[in-house]
């Protein structure tokens, strides 16, 4: 799911800072206070002022909005840090770094140039790379539950079709059709010098056997260096080159016949299978806007429960 890690047009306008080297901004030099206490955690007010300076550089809004979307940005990007930690996924310093170095990159610049356009405003490049930290956590965390909740159905997917054409917007190209299938794959390793002969009958003796794909996992366990690999949705033309054109006859819970591949023998069960109409690139084009869309609603339901449940303390 392309679900949302897109950075603002601030990172824009911190290459024109970089660039174009405006007058450094100093930090406040106020001693550091307690601002928020998230669920025990605090927040400063230095952290809030150097949010609130990354920030403004693209904002139109008033000092004061600024640093109130700042210290709540900062309280968001605590919640969803403290429930990474709670499901066990966290992001590396190297994922960070690759980022930071990625948006240098596109700006044509160093990443040692970027932090010093930050440095110029008043902002260190840290402050950079932990948003960065939380946007690359967050569209983890979103993508991992939303494609576990969350499904799109083919009524949605008509529905939206239907408004695209009336309002002309997706004409259909022709009235194709194609198949969609659901698909697990069987790799049968065989290790050089090993019998190939003996691993296709094993496979042979497997697609006899096999009448659903909720066997395969007990079927295969048994022989060794097999397994089984979920290949999820797949059209004809998005199968593995060497699979297309093998699963029209396939009946749903059977192997199709075995491949000899540069790994082994290998086999693809047909574990669901669905005529699409219409045109498929549109079909998808529209799955996927239906996707996106559905995924920015879940993601501000999800740090919504995440507020919800927290204890927050603003200290004035």
């Amino acid at each position: 799911m392309p679900l949302p890690t897109r950075l603002t047009a601030t990172l824009a306008t911190i290459a024109c800072v970089a660039g174009f080297g405006l007058a450094s901004v100093a930090p406040a030099s106020a001693a550091s206070q307690i601002r928020v206490v998230v669920n025990g955690e605090p927040i400063t007010t230095s952290e809030i002022a150097e949010r609130t300076r990354l920030m403004r550089l693209t904002s139109k809004t008033s000092a004061a909005s600024v640093e109130r979307a700042a210290t709540e940005e900062l309280i968001e990007d605590k919640l969803k840090l403290q429930e990474g930690k709670r499901v066990g996924i966290s992001v590396s310093d190297a994922q960070v770094d690759a980022a930071f170095a990625s948006i240098a990159g596109r700006m044509k610049i160093s990443p040692a140039m970027l932090a010093q356009g930050l440095a110029q405003q008043g902002i260190g490049a840290k402050n950079l790379k932990e948003r960065l930290r939380v946007q690359i956590l967050w569209q983890q965390l979103v993508v991992g539950r939303f494609n576990r909740t969350v499904t799109i159905s083919d009524s949605q997917i008509v529905d939206a079709l239907a408004k695209k054409e009336s309002a002309g917007k997706a004409a259909p190209k022709g009235d194709g059709k194609t198949t969609e299938y659901t698909l697990k794959q069987v790799v049968l390793v065989v290790a050089k010098g090993g019998n190939e002969g003996a691993r296709m009958r094993e496979a042979e003796s497997l697609r006899a056997q096999i009448t659903s794909c909720d066997q395969l996992l007990a079927a295969v366990k048994p022989l060794r260096e097999a397994t089984v690999k979920n290949l999820g949705k797949r059209t004809e033309d998005e199968m593995p080159e060497q699979f297309r054109g093998l699963l029209g006859d396939v009946p749903a819970g059977h192997l199709a016949k075995p491949m000899r591949t540069p790994i082994g023998v290998e086999m693809v069960a047909v574990c669901d299978r669905r005529d699409l109409k219409g045109d498929f690139e549109v079909r998808n084009k529209v799955e996927e806007e239906l996707r996106q869309r559905e995924g920015e609603v879940f993601a501000r339901q999800y740090i919504n429960d995440l507020r919800r449940i927290a204890v927050i303390d603003y200290r004035r």
